[in-house]
């Protein structure tokens, strides 16, 4: 029976990245049984529990590789790999988030070093603040090359 590829689960309040135990061991490079005792020992804080099964913050996780040596040096050997460069020397990806409310566009916020990942908590905190509108996400990369994405809200009326 093949194994289930198992979903990238995400906070709703937050859209803070959330991994189950095994995702977890997978991403600190540990074995599961050995990330379980960390776990045990306090070591590695349990976010929150769906059922039976804890749940971990990327945030906490790349926390504890920081500032734990054995973890930090086990991510050195894996080679993480580094951001891009462009010829101009700038590293990040700059984002201009954009709403429209009342009929205008309206600057929510702007992040200079934007990654992927951030894009459940833009929609969360879009939402929060706006409610379900449609917005946009205007992205600069470091070799100068633009793109704007457009998020319109969920016809679905769950």
């Amino acid at each position: 029976m093949p194994k289930r590829k198992t979903d990238v689960l995400f906070e709703p309040g937050t859209g803070a990245e959330l991994f189950t135990s095994r995702q977890a061991a997978r991403f600190l490079d540990y074995h599961p049984v050995a990330f379980r005792y960390l776990v045990s020992k306090g070591k590695i804080h349990v976010h929150t529990r769906t059922g039976n099964y804890p749940l971990f913050l990327r945030e906490d996780l790349e926390k504890y590789q920081i500032t734990n040596k054995w973890a930090e040096k086990k991510a050195k050997l894996k080679g993480k790999p580094s951001a891009a460069t462009s010829p101009t020397g700038k590293t990040g990806i700059l984002a201009v988030v954009t709403a429209k409310h009342n009929k205008k566009d309206l600057v929510v916020e702007e992040l200079s070093d934007f990654k992927w990942e951030d894009v459940p908590a833009i929609r969360a905190r879009v939402a929060a603040k706006y409610g379900k509108t449609q917005f946009q996400l205007t992205l600069k990369l470091p070799d100068g090359a633009g793109f704007t994405i457009i998020f319109h809200p969920s016809a679905n009326k769950n």
